[in-house]
């Protein structure tokens, strides 16, 4: 099968949906389909085509305003048919989704993000523009139901999927770190893990009131990212007296993730909103305990008592309890972190998220 992924974000940059299309890729192209990937000229890579980690990769030089980006996207994607001839092309988030309309081969498009909720919520105006621009599309998939109720909430009438982010279970292991003691973290010390970007939707400002819980235990708050409501995390941590408990890593590079989940203790999702996150599952298949809000994909990730802890959003109280039962249980947290790895493992491995996908375009072969 001829497969096109089709993305304004891909690597080297860092995030939800970067890190999705990279690795269901390369899972692809494991599997033995020929996978193209047509993005943007991002960072140090601006090759017009390169060979990498099993994909081919486009990179056309188009301007990034609307509408010249959509018109020449489409046109590009044209002549891009007629040399490749892919069965598939598969779009990833909403920046070239009008670029795929009119286009020989059938469309699947997988909404991502939780901005789309917040178009959809502005009323009923706004679900109507969402539903005309996916008129084209042959199939939706989301990852989160949430995502998938708000797809038909929006009047799309095509079938809708939940299929998970993945996460590479060979990378992301329990094991050995050096980084602790690099960081000057102590052996007694319980390192909880924020390893979100700093911004409003992912409920840091709720973490950061809801560790005053933790307030004479021997923790370090570890945070992975950086964002705009870094500064007001800082100011509610010092008023609250954790700020010197606190250790801000800023945005690490996802090559050095493996290390810092394996340094950590227990990892925090405290969102607003969240499909299946990337974080959660990396935490997961490296072996530690979630507490996360039940919002989006959350749920699907942690079985409660089990693999985590699961709170209300925007509960700093509830939250900071159950980040002080684990930190209080080692053994707890111990037995949440195996089964964890476990579920990772079984149910969220990028193999796995390959072939539920590759399935779905098998559904559509001959139909464009």
């Amino acid at each position: 099968m001829r497969i096109a992924l089709i993305t304004a974000d891909f690597a080297p940059n860092i995030g939800g949906v970067a890190s999705h299309v990279v690795e269901l890729g390369k899972a692809l192209a494991d599997l033995g389909e020929e996978v193209h990937v047509i993005t943007r000229p991002l960072g140090e890579m601006r090759e017009r085509h390169r060979h990498w980690q099993g994909m081919q990769v486009h990179r056309p030089a188009i301007p990034s305003g609307k509408p010249i980006y959509s018109w020449l996207l489409g046109a590009w994607l044209k002549r891009f048919y007629h040399r490749h001839k892919p069965d598939i092309l598969h779009v990833h988030g909403l920046r070239p989704l009008e670029a795929s309309r009119n286009q020989p081969a059938p469309v699947i498009f997988t909404n991502h993000t939780s901005g789309y909720l917040k178009r959809i919520a502005k009323g009923e105006r706004a679900r109507q523009e969402m539903g005309r621009r996916l008129q084209h599309v042959a199939h939706v998939l989301a990852p989160s139901q949430e995502l998938c109720d708000a797809t038909r909430a929006a009047g799309y009438a095509g079938p809708v999927d939940f299929i998970s982010n993945g996460v590479d279970t060979s990378r992301f292991t329990p094991g050995p770190t050096n980084l602790r003691a690099e960081l000057g973290i102590t052996a007694d010390e319980v390192v909880v893990l924020l390893a979100r970007r700093l911004v409003e939707k992912n409920g840091v400002c709720v973490f950061a009131e809801a560790v005053a819980a933790l307030k004479g235990l021997p923790v370090r708050l570890l945070f992975a990212g950086d964002g705009s409501e870094q500064n007001k995390v800082e100011s509610i941590l010092k008023k609250n007296g954790m700020h010197e408990n606190s250790l801000f890593m800023g945005a690490v590079p996802n090559t050095q993730m493996p290390g810092v989940y394996r340094l950590a203790d227990l990892s925090a999702l405290p969102s607003f909103m969240e499909a299946t996150s990337i974080t959660g599952l990396e935490s997961m298949a490296s072996g530690l305990p979630l507490v996360g809000t039940r919002v989006g994909g959350i749920p699907a990730l942690i079985v409660e008592n089990e693999t985590g802890l699961l709170v209300e959003p925007g509960d700093p109280a509830t939250l900071g309890q159950a980040l002080h039962t684990l930190v209080e249980n080692p053994d707890q947290r111990q037995s949440m972190g195996i089964a964890a790895r476990q579920r990772a493992v079984d149910h969220f491995a990028w193999s796995h998220i390959a072939v539920l996908t590759r399935d779905i375009y098998r559904q559509h072969l001959n139909s464009g």
